[in-house]
Formats: C-alpha cells, structure tokens, sequence
C-alpha cells in the first residue's frame, strides 16, 4: 500500500491540514539545519530569528497535524465485508499477516520512534557538557523533534483510514 492509495481516503480538509504540517516541518528542520550547521559558539542575531522560525514552524506543525488526527474520522468496515474490500477502485490492501496495519504505514511510526531517539540523543549530550546544551544540539533536538512530529503524526492519520486486523 502506498501513499497514493491512501491519501485519497483522507477528508480534503485532513490532507490540507496534513499539507500545512508537512511543509511547516520541512520549513522548521531548514531552519534547525542552518542554525545547527551555520551557528558559531553564540547566536547572532540573524540565527536568532531562524531559531525563532524553527519554533514556530514546531507549533503550527503540531498544530496542524492533530487538527487534521481530530477531524479525520476512524474507517468503519462494514458487517460481512473484508478490510480489502475498502480498497480504492477494487485493489486490495495487503495486510502483512502478523501486522494490524499495512507496512508502510507501520513505518511512520518505527520514523517517528527512530527520530525521537535522535532527538534524546542530542538532548543527553547537551546536558552532559560543562557548559551546558550548546546551540547546535538544542537546533539538532529540533529537528529531531520536528521529523518525529510529522512522522507520528501520519501514523496517526493514515492509520485511522485504512483498515485494521481485527482478531475475534
């Protein structure tokens, strides 16, 4: 199953919304990067407004993300019909047959976990240093933290649309 078979199944205003967090995260982890890659020992002040819009792109990602996770409703499979058969234009949506869902929305989230410990990663080493967390491991943990956002994020939407394992 790919992005494109599922992305249809999402409500207009869910996929605009999912749009806007993807694009403000793309926006925040550029900014994170240049301040990372680009900051000496202190701020100036131009690196100072990039942090700035690296914290606010975080914001309305994640803002727009659960908004989008709320206003999408849970796929309901009806009585009697297979979770294939809510597949778009009769294709079937392979299941692996020890996951709930589909693997490739299972790799949001093993994404999202994977950057979640990149962003405890930097984090840890910031704090273990005399001076305490430097600019760069605090605009590494950024965007760290913004990927884990917007992958998690998808496993949350896409995984209310597409149909789920249910043992009985």
């Amino acid at each position: 199953m790919t992005m494109s078979e599922v992305w249809p199944l999402l409500r207009p205003l869910c996929r605009k919304l999912a749009l806007l967090g993807w694009a403000s995260s793309a926006a925040g982890m550029a900014a994170g990067l240049a301040v990372a890659i680009a900051s000496g020992t202190r701020l100036s002040p131009m690196m100072s407004t990039l942090q700035l819009v690296a914290g606010m792109s975080m914001a309305v990602s994640v803002g727009s993300f659960v908004m989008a996770a709320a206003l999408q409703p849970r796929a309901r499979v009806p009585e009697g019909v297979s979770a294939g058969g809510l597949a778009p234009r009769g294709q079937e949506f392979p299941l692996d047959s020890a996951a709930e869902f589909p693997a490739t929305v299972q790799a949001f989230l093993l994404g999202a976990l994977a950057l979640l410990a990149g962003a405890v990663a930097f984090a840890c080493a910031g704090l273990v240093l005399q001076s305490g967390p430097s600019v760069q491991s605090v605009a590494f943990c950024q965007v760290f933290l913004l990927g884990a956002t917007a992958s998690g994020f998808t496993f949350m939407i896409f995984s209310k649309v597409v149909p789920r394992r249910v043992d009985r």
